[in-house]
């Protein structure tokens, strides 16, 4: 048994997780400002800021449902995981930071091409910690079943965030579509399947 499995449990290490991802999202939406006026117009001025919080909620709650099913099929703890899932926790924090440079310059170009560079991050982060978390299975002779889709999912999602980031020098509103495009991407999947499931078993 390594040094990581004796001082940390799997427990120990979703549950500190969970809290970092629970601030961040706590963050995001203390950086949601009323309007200055009552009047309704005042309220449609701020769409900027409730689409960004709208995508960056999206992407938060996929990456804390994918890391979940990771760190439930990892199986124990490693020292290369701990730092992994740290790097992914690193970037996501800095989301609310992203989200509302966004929202107070009203999607202008280059803080929507941050924007889309940390998203591109997050999810090489991502990547880190799915390709640690097969090789930790590999390593006890039990092979991840989904790490093949899961691996061709991250990739093609981290071609989008790319391209948005380029685009979002030319449109920034067009660079959001893909952000959503990605989120859609990871949900309306899994619902389908679900769907699908429960007509079969009923």
């Amino acid at each position: 048994m390594s040094e990581a499995e004796r001082r940390f449990s799997m427990g120990r290490l979703e549950a500190f997780s969970d809290g970092v991802i629970a601030v961040i999202i706590t963050i995001m939406v203390l950086e949601l400002k009323p309007p200055e006026t009552p009047e309704p117009t005042a309220l449609v001025r701020l769409w900027p800021s409730f689409a960004i919080y709208l995508v960056s909620f999206i992407l938060v709650a996929i990456y804390w449902i994918n890391h979940h099913n990771l760190l439930a099929s990892a199986g124990h703890v490693t020292a290369r995981l701990i730092w992994a899932n740290n790097a992914l926790l690193f970037c996501l924090s800095l989301i609310p930071f992203a989200t509302a440079y966004v929202a107070d310059t009203d999607l202008a170009p280059f803080p929507t091409m941050v924007y889309g560079a940390l998203q591109f991050a997050c999810g090489l982060a991502y990547f880190l910690v799915l390709s640690t978390v097969s090789a930790v299975r590999r390593a006890a002779a039990e092979p991840l079943e989904a790490s093949r889709v899961h691996i061709v999912q991250n990739v093609l999602a981290l071609a989008v965030y790319a391209l948005g980031t380029a685009l979002a020098l030319l449109s920034p509103l067009a660079a959001l579509g893909l952000f959503l495009f990605v989120a859609i991407a990871y949900v309306v999947p899994g619902l389908l399947a679900e769907v699908s499931h429960r007509r079969h078993t009923h």
